[in-house]
Order: structure tokens, then C-alpha cells, then sequence
């Protein structure tokens, strides 16, 4: 049984992707709130995104 899984963007605070990463659909939002230490981000769930292994940085995989 494979679990569905979210694409997730972090966002700075001039909306410039800092990392995409798939999680588990389940996951919810607020356990990411840790990445606060980051400074100012947002984080953005995209819907139906082409699957991808591992974890984007600074728009290169």
C-alpha cells in the first residue's frame, strides 16, 4: 500500500522557494512550524504536482 503523499514549497519572506520536499498527505502544517527557525517563510502545498525522490534546494535537484 503506497500513502499519498503532498509536494511542499518553504517559501522566504520575498516568496523565493528555499526547498520543495514530498510528505505524507497526513502530515499536518503545524508540525512544521520547527522551520520558523528559519526566519520569516511560508509554506505552500502544491495540489497535483509531479512526483519527485528526495528534496529540492534552491531550485536545483
Amino acid at each position: 500500500m503506497q500513502l499519498e503523499q503532498n509536494t511542499i514549497q518553504i517559501l522566504d519572506a520575498h516568496c523565493q522557494v528555499i526547498t520543495t520536499m514530498m510528505l505524507p498527505s497526513n502530515i499536518k502544517l503545524t508540525q512544521l512550524a520547527p522551520l520558523k527557525i528559519l526566519g520569516d517563510i511560508s509554506v505552500k502545498v502544491l495540489p497535483g504536482a509531479a512526483p519527485f525522490r528526495g528534496i529540492c534546494v534552491g531550485g536545483v535537484r
